[in-house]
């Protein structure tokens, strides 16, 4: 397939009145780049640490599929036309910006090839035009999968001409998010190096799926589908907003209503799409070109203030100190708590799933129907706060795994060569590194929450699921294999068994949810047992604590 876009669109490029690009040249590029790219691998399956995936691409484009089809649906269930087709383009508009970004970003942003090409006779123009057409290859398969569907639903709702209009309309908004993309892009390497670029695309990234884990869950049972206004009513803000745009296109052609608004909107969508197309060529091609080769020819250091050192300095230690009592602790701890916040690979993977407390928040609370008000007035006299007490070492406990394995794990060699006697000492530090970082804020969220909702009683109960939550963590710790804080490379031999220590996981907080409720059945019953439970914790973080070198997995 994308041999036949790729000599589509050069064929549309040739018929482009641009003396300054040179076909023969762009020719070459482009055919070399989408060959090399099937060999890339998109950032979804990047976090899939080395997961054997025969064809990546064609996956993707099932799951986009699949979007289609939902997107389809919304054909039948606004009643205006105008509604249906300004959320449809919108999403056509919001997804292939994000999957320029997302999974674009390093192609984007790509200086590997100025080595090569820059020493030879290729300008500016057509260096660019290659990126454009090299993006709009994929970009296209990406637009066959996701508006497949609508298409063909709006074929058989409203006739072939909208069909038509909404082909070329859903054409025009591709466009405009490349060009929205570009812009974007080129303002950020105003202000920072290439490496800023990608961490800020990596945080994008991040933000993004937690976006969609919990606005697939949560946005659905926020909306009352009963009472939305399927009307559409134009304000003068509806004239700035390109779906707008496109939408009433589709609705003109369709009702045959060619008044005033309807044709600024059709000018509009037709002007606009395609005088980006021009700036991109006529202007940020130089601009983006120069500024990606001066990338590629300069190194910025990053330089931390002082100020910003000697407060890490102060404030990691003090936590340190207190919350271990040895030297060796205080290494696995320190390791693991600085480690966390630079690994870019442990941060996409953690911080979806600490995410999903709150999705899971949500489903427990919104799961009766009723509304947020009548809620309210009758969770105090639930035991639903025991979800809440658990919920986060459901989470945070996915930790666990993750920092055994680093891309540097060779770095490792340095365990062995330290006059460490006892290992566990350093894997006792890793974890509680995690409770104080991650599970203690969490829990304190979880704690006010609480007691905002059911009161002061059940602080008792909070207290007791603290220590719980310690037990169950500990007790994870104990029976997972023991490795040494990232020392283990990543790939699927060594991360296999994540599902049926996740089973394992869930007995043990549904055995103590189980537990804790029956303590409820006697109102002192849960604070007497809070010494039983934080002796369990303390006597399993001893067993690992006390872990030898022939326990530990290397």
């Amino acid at each position: 397939m994308d041999k036949a876009i790729l000599r589509m669109l050069l064929a549309f490029v040739r018929l482009m009145p641009n003396k300054n690009v040179d076909f023969r040249k762009l020719t070459v590029i482009t055919e070399t780049k989408v060959l090399m790219d099937r060999r890339r691998m998109p950032a979804t399956y990047r976090q899939k640490q080395r997961k054997d995936i025969k064809d990546p691409l064609f996956f993707t484009l099932i799951i986009y599929v699949f979007l289609g089809a939902l997107m389809s649906s919304t054909i039948y269930s606004f009643n205006s036309i105008v509604v249906s087709m300004t959320f449809i383009h919108g999403y056509f508009l919001f997804m292939m910006a994000m999957t320029l970004i997302t999974d674009f970003s390093s192609v984007l942003l790509d200086t590997a090839d100025n080595q090569i090409i820059f020493p030879k006779p290729v300008n500016s123009q057509t260096l660019f035009l290659a990126r454009i057409v090299h993006i709009l290859v994929y970009l296209l398969q990406f637009t066959l999968a996701l508006a497949f569907l609508p298409i063909l639903t709006v074929f058989f709702r409203f006739g072939l001409l909208a069909g038509f209009i909404f082909i070329f309309t859903t054409l025009l908004t591709i466009a405009f998010s490349v060009f929205v993309t570009y812009l974007m892009y080129g303002v950020l390497l105003q202000f920072g190096n290439e490496q800023k670029i990608k961490d800020i695309v990596s945080y994008f990234q991040l933000f993004m799926t937690i976006f969609f884990a919990v606005g697939f869950q949560v946005l659905p049972r926020l909306i009352n589908f009963d009472n939305v206004n399927m009307n559409f009513a134009l304000h003068w803000y509806s004239y700035l907003l390109p779906p707008v745009w496109m939408a009433m296109t589709v609705e003109a052609f369709y009702t045959r209503n060619f008044d005033k608004a309807h044709f600024v909107m059709i000018t509009a969508a037709i002007i606009v799409p395609v005088s980006t197309v021009w700036i991109m060529m006529k202007f940020l091609a130089p601009i983006f070109s120069s500024k990606l080769g001066a990338l590629s020819s300069n190194t910025e250091l990053t330089v931390v203030e002082p100020g910003r050192i000697k407060k890490w300095v102060t404030f990691l230690p003090a936590i340190s100190a207190i919350a271990n009592h040895s030297p060796a602790e205080q290494a696995g701890f320190d390791k693991v708590w600085r480690m966390t916040s630079r690994d870019k690979n442990f941060r996409m993977q953690f911080y979806p799933s600490v995410a999903y407390l709150f999705v899971f928040g949500f489903i427990f609370v919104f799961k009766s129907g009723q509304s947020f008000s009548e809620l309210m007035h009758s969770l105090p006299s639930t035991t639903l706060f025991l979800w809440l007490i658990y919920l986060p070492m459901m989470s945070i406990s996915s930790a666990l795994t993750l920092i055994a394995f680093n891309e540097n794990f060779a770095a490792s060699w340095v365990y062995q060569s330290a006059p460490l006697y006892h290992p566990g000492e350093v894997i006792s530090g890793a974890l509680k590194a995690l409770i104080v970082k991650f599970f203690i804020p969490v829990y304190g969220l979880v704690f006010c929450i609480a007691l905002y909702i059911w009161g002061i009683r059940i602080s008792g109960d909070l207290i007791f699921g603290f220590f719980n939550n310690l037990l169950i963590f500990f007790l994870i710790g104990n029976l997972s294999d023991h490795y040494l804080p990232f020392s283990r490379q990543p790939g699927v031999k060594e991360q296999t068994g994540k599902f049926s220590r996740l089973i394992i996981q869930l007995l043990l907080i549904g055995i103590l949810i189980g537990v804790h409720w029956l303590a409820l059945k006697v109102s002192w019953l849960p604070v007497a047992l809070v010494p039983v439970s934080a002796g369990g914790a303390y006597f399993f973080s001893k067993m690992i604590k006390a872990l030898s070198w022939s326990k530990i997995a290397i």
